[in-house]
């Protein structure tokens, strides 16, 4: 929208009438004064008082309201022609470049096989803490580790597997 309608005041007003403009619309819509108002009535006032305080940043500073009445608005143009010869890429259908075969059993048991073995490592070690069995300890600490190498491990090869299917 345009400052000068926001404040209420002509495109030719001086800085002094601007200003006399601004802060009338600020105290009459400031957030301080709608304490106990309705929400939406509070809200309303707040979104008027940031367009206030925007025209104000506008108009108030000489070398932006400089550059905002000497600025004319351009319509959009497009960087390069446009020709009516060529295909339009929306009216293209939406045909994946090759369908994926579905997950196989093998591949969802070594999506999964990391989080099981990290949770049988939690399990299994806090049963050997309670029974205080270092041996059953160490072996929740080999399942953490196998499962630390899992989770770097399988989505290496569903990128390799990925990398295999661009051909």
């Amino acid at each position: 929208m345009n400052p000068y309608e926001v404040l209420g005041v002509r495109a030719d007003a001086p800085v002094e009438e601007i200003h006399r403009a601004y802060v009338r619309l600020a105290r009459a819509y400031h957030p301080d004064y709608f304490i106990s108002a309705p929400p939406a009535e509070r809200a309303a006032a707040e979104t008027r008082m940031r367009a206030v305080n925007e025209a104000w940043a506008v108009l108030g500073d000489a070398g932006r309201r400089r550059s905002f009445d000497t600025e004319t608005p351009r319509p959009f143009a497009p960087f390069s022609p446009v020709d009516d010869d060529e295909p339009d890429p929306r009216d293209a259908p939406d045909v994946p470049y090759r369908p994926a075969p579905p997950p196989s059993a093998r591949d969802r048991a070594t999506t999964l096989a990391p989080v099981l073995l990290f949770a049988s490592s939690v399990v299994i070690g806090a049963i050997g803490a309670f029974l205080r069995l270092t041996g059953v300890v160490a072996i929740a600490g080999v399942l953490f580790l196998l499962a630390c190498v899992g989770f770097l491990v399988v989505p290496l090869l569903a990128l390799s597997r990925a990398r295999q299917d661009e051909g």
